[in-house]
């Protein structure tokens, strides 16, 4: 028998797949990846950016050298001690294709499952805490006052027309993750990815930095900043308040929910109550209103004039005066003239009077 220790049996509690079912691979052996980045050039360094400051003014990811390792997400995933001890994040070094511990790594060597919620919320999907803001440049954890699901690729070295970049970069970024959406922007080598589920951005993010698609380049993979498009935030206003609404009424009572909202159309008067969002029918108007509406376009069509020249048409005057009428038979008759100040006093005698 071999003196080596085997791995351990998988957790009893863990599912029936094949991920689960097998102990994670070790990625690299220890010491096997060495770093190789040009030293940069400063006067101060700063730990915000992790980086010098000051020096020679050229872009950084000039310096930049290929990863030398990435994640095979279909090989490298199986179960480790994070089965064992409740742990919540992913590894960071797996994302990066370098975990050297394998089945014996105290993190998940797994995608993050968007239907599992984190710990905290300030903190990304690797367990690393989220800052207010972003950095100027868009890199770093990211900021936990927004959720950000889209990512930035730049340095994209385009051999074909934008269908063939926008396959190849699908390609390389579909295994993290379901796509939402994606854009190239053609002759700029810039191309947006957004997914489903922001923990699959974060792990993305990491999985595909300083990596290279099919042309050898090195990516510049950032957050994207907010996209100032008007339809694109309607869409993710709406996205938000469905998501809201679906975990608010996952917490509460079917059957409060039921009555709130009988209780609601009973008020407000309306029968058709759908998603919690009352449906008001518009076009329906009041019987005599509309009787009153055709008798008047009947009476314009036999008369067979011009209008009468007006800064309101007769439609709509007549549909103030219909109003008005409504009011006053729900206020009980026409509304009092409010008296002035002047006919308040008028009451009170003069002290010359006397």
């Amino acid at each position: 028998m071999s003196d080596e220790e085997g791995p351990a049996t998988p957790p009893v509690n863990s599912q029936s797949t094949d991920k689960q079912s097998r102990p994670a691979r070790k990625q690299v052996k220890p010491g096997q990846v060495t770093k190789n980045e040009v030293a940069q050039t400063g006067k101060e360094y700063n730990i915000w950016y992790n980086k010098w400051a000051g020096g020679d003014r050229e872009d950084n990811y000039s310096n930049k050298v290929k990863s030398q390792t990435l994640c095979d997400i279909r090989k490298d995933s199986g179960w480790t001690r994070a089965q064992k001890t409740g742990m919540k994040y992913c590894c960071l070094y797996f994302a990066r294709g370098c975990c050297p511990y394998g089945y014996e790594c105290n993190y998940i060597h797994m995608l993050p499952d968007p239907m599992q919620a984190l710990p905290e919320n300030a903190k990304d999907c690797f367990g690393r805490d989220k800052f207010a803001d972003y950095r100027d440049d868009m890199g770093g954890v990211g900021s936990f006052q927004r959720e950000n699901r889209t990512l930035y690729i730049g340095r994209i070295k385009e051999t074909g027309p934008g269908p063939e970049t926008e396959e190849i970069v699908r390609r390389h970024f579909a295994p993290w993750g379901e796509i939402d959406r994606l854009r190239v922007l053609q002759y700029r080598g810039v191309a947006f990815v957004t997914y489903i589920h922001e923990v699959h951005a974060q792990f993305a993010r990491e999985a595909m930095a300083c990596q290279s698609m099919d042309n050898d380049e090195i990516l510049n993979v950032r957050w994207a900043t907010e996209d100032p498009n008007p339809t694109t935030k309607v869409i993710e206003k709406r996205r938000l308040e469905e998501i809201g609404t679906a975990v608010i009424s996952s917490k509460l009572d079917p059957r409060m929910v039921d009555a709130m909202r009988t209780i609601r159309s009973l008020e407000e008067g309306e029968e058709d109550i759908v998603d919690g969002v009352d449906s008001v029918d518009v076009e329906a108007e009041p019987p005599n209103k509309r009787r009153r509406m055709e008798g008047t376009s009947s009476s314009d069509e036999g008369e067979g004039g011009p209008p009468k020249p007006g800064l309101l048409s007769e439609e709509t005057l007549q549909g103030i005066k219909s109003l008005a009428e409504m009011r006053n038979k729900r206020m009980g008759g026409p509304p009092r003239p409010v008296k002035s100040g002047l006919t308040s006093l008028a009451a009170y005698g003069s002290d010359e009077d006397d």
